[in-house]
């Protein structure tokens, strides 16, 4: 707090005496005041219950500067008063939220700034300064407000940001969190500026007063808020330097050095209203540019701590990201895939995968999702959703999120096949020889054709041999049933002694299927143990599906020829339109 003091105290009487010295007569106002600006950057910095004491100390300063370059006269004890009064209206109307974030940190900030710094509070204190300029000097009203006006604003909006940064230490942070390239550069361009400063300020044939807003504006490019304001400060000072010396662009003016002065302050004001904005933008994208990248590393840490791979796709279809677990996932490395098509990404994925971008992107379903396996990784099974992306309510591409689900698929494969499987004979049971039937009649491609099957006398198995032998009799049964039929056909225990078989071809194929797997379990024993051989032999009725049939009908056609075959003596193989073939 002592510090703070002090620099309100001495750091105003400083800016006060230099300015009046350079830029004014000692009766009217300086045309530049830069010293409220210490003092505001100070309340801007401090709590409120320090304010007091800061404005006391700065009202001390005020009466040291204005003692030590003025007549004395009790109108400086005003001027003190109303410049306090004045700085602590512009700390007031100031957002303390901007002011903690920074004066130029956006937009928003610096319109805030713009207003209360540079329009409210000094015109407030130049209508009370002018009032007592014309008591205590006699000076004109009017010119007095102007010039009142012009000189503390332009001190609030170029002295407060530096002095900000000065006191709080961002010029510092800066320095220390640049590589010595970046210090390098931002010396070099705080050199470049100086130096273009001295050429025009140092000479009074040339009226080049633009040249300073190239390099000023170089500096808020590459340098942000603190080199333009750094770049303002440096102008300022160099055109009060000047207007001391009676140097300078400004001398070419061929009027008053009230004239000078105006334009001199017109001319700071316009190249404080060009750079602060842009300095502003610039600071205000770097800060985006800041979070976007922290945000960025935050999201690849998630990924990479994600089971999920991401990929994103503009409107076109074209790849614009890619990250996550893509390797483990598509085979392929994650900077493959950025740029590439739709066409390619299904050549290198899966048609699957491109067909469901391609319909998000043409129809803005969310949460679209479907199964695929990759190209490059056979064997894995991946579940793909796709969400939409807006900008500005408008769509503006699509996100695809992959999952590997290899294991889930093959627990619930293995939870199904469970379900659906005969504990005993290892085949279909009644419930998923079902379930597998239904589908396959409604999508059917080719001939299907329906086997029912008993084990003929398989109650006398049980009750000369026992229970145990006649499970054993199912199961060699059933494995011999599913050795003479195909892979894509469907074998299944329906109960007790009771089989199906859907064969997908035509009826003489499977006719012929069944006599040789009836031929097979005839000929050779179901069972053996030691001297003991049991044989058995089965019946078989067969039905084709007819285009219109229900699943009924097709059991009870099949159930008919079994039924026939039985009636003739069974150990043979019946069609549903056909009369019992005996198998001798």
């Amino acid at each position: 707090m002592v510090r703070a003091l002090l620099l309100a105290f001495a750091g105003y009487a400083l800016l006060a005496a230099t300015t009046i010295t350079m830029t004014s007569d000692g009766r009217d106002h300086a045309t530049v005041w830069p010293a409220d600006a210490v003092v505001l950057a100070l309340l801007l910095l401090m709590p409120r219950r320090h304010w007091p004491m800061l404005l006391a100390a700065g009202w001390l300063g005020n009466l040291l500067g204005n003692a030590l370059t003025r007549d004395w006269s009790f109108g400086i004890v005003l001027y003190g008063a109303i410049n306090m009064g004045q700085t602590f209206l512009a700390a007031t109307l100031i957002d303390r939220h901007d002011a903690s974030r920074g004066l130029l940190s956006d937009g928003r900030a610096t319109l805030r700034f713009l207003l209360m710094a540079g329009l409210l509070a000094p015109a407030m204190g130049a209508l009370l300064g002018s009032m007592v300029s014309l008591a205590s000097y006699g000076e004109p009203f009017i010119p007095s407000f102007l010039r009142w006006y012009t000189s503390n604003a332009l001190g609030f909006l170029i002295g407060a940001p530096f002095f900000k940064a000065v006191f709080d230490g961002s010029y510092w942070a800066c320095l220390r969190e640049k590589s010595p390239s970046g210090r390098f550069e931002g010396f070099a361009l705080l050199v470049l500026h100086a130096s273009v400063l001295a050429v025009v300020f140092c000479q009074s044939t040339l009226p080049i007063l633009f040249l300073p807003m190239s390099s000023l504006l170089l500096l808020a490019f590459r340098l942000g808020k603190l080199g333009a304001v750094a770049g303002v400060i440096m102008v300022a000072a160099a055109g009060a330097t000047a207007g001391y010396f009676d140097v300078g662009p400004v001398v070419l003016i061929r009027h008053s050095p009230a004239i000078q002065a105006v334009f001199f302050q017109v001319y700071l004001g316009t190249i404080l209203c060009t750079a602060l904005p842009v300095a502003a933008v610039v600071s205000s994208l770097a800060e985006a540019h800041n979070r976007l990248t922290e945000q960025r590393l935050v999201l690849q840490q998630i990924l990479s701590q994600s089971p999920d791979g991401v990929l994103t796709f503009d409107m076109a279809g074209t790849c614009r990201w890619a990250d996550g677990r893509l390797s483990e996932q598509l085979g392929l490395d994650s900077a493959s895939l950025v740029g590439k098509s739709l066409d390619e990404l299904s050549e290198m994925t899966s048609d699957r995968l491109a067909d469901l971008i391609a319909s998000a992107l043409e129809t803005g379903d969310e949460a679209i999702g479907a199964d695929f396996e990759p190209v490059g990784h056979p064997g894995t099974i991946l579940e793909a959703s796709v969400g939409v992306l807006e900008t500005d309510g408008a769509r503006s591409g699509v996100v695809a999120t992959l999952r590997d689900i290899t294991k889930r698929k093959q627990r619930e494969t293995a939870m199904v096949r469970m379900v659906e499987t005969d504990d005993l004979t290892g085949v279909l049971n009644r419930k998923g020889f079902r379930s597998h039937l239904a589908p396959a009649i409604v999508r059917h491609d080719g001939p299907l054709v329906l086997a029912l099957i008993d084990v003929d006398h398989f109650k006398m198995v049980n009750d000369q041999y026992g229970h145990s032998v006649g499970d054993e009799v199912l199961k060699e049964i059933a494995a011999r049933l599913s050795a003479g039929s195909r892979s894509t056909d469907l074998v299944g225990r329906l109960g007790g002694d009771e089989f199906a078989i859907l064969f997908r071809c035509d009826l003489p194929t499977a006719r012929k299927a069944c006599e040789r797997i009836a031929a097979a379990i005839r000929n050779q024993p179901v069972y053996r143990h030691g001297k003991l051989g049991v044989l058995a032999s089965i019946s078989c009725g067969l039905a084709e599906y007819r285009e219109g049939m229900t699943r009924g009908e097709l059991f009870d056609a099949a159930d008919m020829a079994l039924y026939d075959v039985k009636r003739t003596g069974r150990d043979g193989v019946s069609t549903a339109s056909d009369t019992p073939v005996r198998l001798a």
